[in-house]
């Protein structure tokens, strides 16, 4: 099956086993209104809606834990704190 967008494929060969569609009235459909019903409907998951509740919650955290950070700087002012250089070059080698 080939498939040629909004326009019908010209030539003898692509006429064949085609099938016009008839369009709707000019005045809309059969209830007068000028519009064709929607039939369209979306529903979520469970897992869809469980998904969009963690994502609100983790969108509602922090981005920088101040906790943290404080703990950081005054082990660094008062001298305490201390860097593993075997760890660091580890993780420098994981990322290569």
């Amino acid at each position: 099956m080939k498939i040629y967008g909004n326009k019908p494929p010209e030539g003898p060969s692509g006429s064949s086993g085609t099938n016009k569609v008839p369009k709707p009235p000019a005045n809309g459909n059969s209830l007068g209104t000028g519009r064709i019903p929607s039939t369209d409907k979306v529903d979520i998951s469970g897992k869809g809606k469980e998904i969009a509740d963690i994502m609100a919650a983790v969108n509602q955290l922090p981005d920088v834990r101040t906790d943290k950070v404080n703990q950081a700087k005054q082990a660094i002012e008062s001298g305490s704190y201390t860097v593993d250089s075997s760890k660091v070059a580890q993780n420098i080698l994981k990322e290569i």
